[in-house]
């Protein structure tokens, strides 16, 4: 296919402003289709495109933010809430929640949602830019998360933004009072497990399954008494003390770090390996049971029930279970 000279300027410039493009008439519109099926361009959204090599080259959440940035300077008057808007503050990874798009309007506007755009009715039209894109302030995005989403989905929003201090528990607990809003319940039961001591989104997830499933609340990374080749003390995900003397420790199994080899121990796979499993055997030594599960497992819950049941982790009905610190 000939080269269009003035859609690669398109292109070029849309993707130094780290943009999609769109069309602005039928033919324009035509053009991008024919570019599409020759495999030149990708669809993005209902209007929206990109061109392919660049595209494959973007994380997941770098593709969700170009086409909100896209959306913004196509409809300027828009405002993202929810989900999207903590994706655009940095406090949102979840693949899942970049497939829905989350806009909040005034209380006497008439638009319907789909199955992508959800529309949500709230009488305040504050909002901040992030990225050049409208959306609502941090607080007013953690509490429509903590009341719109699950437990599990919503715990690990709450989660990100204590882990990088950019708010506090206590600010939160604020908000969560003073904002208006329906299921004001469900945003403050979130709150209550949120410490910020997860170490990521899939972590939190696992932690709201667990107290969902009625396991009593684990300790969160906490040192145990073995130390590594640097002295340091190896630290697990979630811990159980009981008062008849178990000690109870289950890892959410960070598969990433067999993955990217920036996370590689001496460069390369083999150490990463042999080092992980070095680790493990030395907190096997320590407590009476040990279980790994994956965010899959989590996800779909019953393999983690059956985990940690198996384990003996106790439930919260339970009289066995103890806060304690690991000594």
């Amino acid at each position: 296919m000939r080269t269009n000279s003035k859609l690669n300027r398109l292109l070029n410039e849309a993707e130094a402003n780290r943009l999609c493009i769109w069309s602005t008439s039928d033919t324009q519109r035509r053009t991008l289709q024919r570019r599409e099926a020759a495999g030149e361009l990708v669809r993005v959204g209902i209007r929206c495109f990109a061109r392919t090599e660049y595209w494959q080259r973007l994380s997941h959440i770098e593709r969700f933010r170009h086409h909100i940035r896209t959306l913004a300077r196509i409809h300027p008057h828009w405002v993202f809430g929810g989900p999207t808007a903590a994706v655009m503050h940095g406090i949102c990874d979840s693949i899942r929640q970049m497939k829905e798009i989350h806009r909040v309007m005034p209380a006497n506007a008439m638009v319907r949602s789909n199955h992508i755009m959800h529309n949500h009715y709230i009488r305040s039209d504050e909002h901040v830019i992030v990225d050049d894109v409208r959306v609502t302030a941090l607080g007013r995005t953690m509490f429509d998360c903590a009341r719109w989403l699950t437990f599990p989905d919503a715990l690990p929003v709450i989660e990100s933004a204590l882990r990088q201090r950019i708010i506090t528990l206590d600010e939160l607990n604020r908000i969560f009072r003073s904002e208006e809003g329906l299921n004001r319940r469900s945003a403050l039961h979130a709150l209550r497990y949120a410490s910020g001591k997860t170490e990521n989104g899939g972590e939190a997830y696992a932690l709201a399954v667990m107290i969902e499933e009625g396991f009593a609340p684990p300790q969160l990374q906490v040192a145990m008494p073995c130390v590594n080749e640097n002295g340091n003390p190896d630290r697990v995900d979630f811990f159980w003390r009981t008062n008849d003397g178990r000690s109870i420790v289950a890892e959410l199994d960070g598969r990433i770090k067999y993955r990217d080899e920036s996370m590689y121990r001496n460069g390369n796979l083999s150490d990463t390996i042999i080092a992980e499993k070095e680790r493990e055997e030395r907190i096997r030594m320590t407590v009476t049971s040990m279980v790994r599960f994956s965010f899959v497992e989590a996800y779909r819950r019953t393999d983690l029930v059956r985990k940690l049941e198996w384990a003996g982790v106790p439930r919260v009905t339970d009289s066995t279970v103890s806060t304690d610190a690991v000594g």
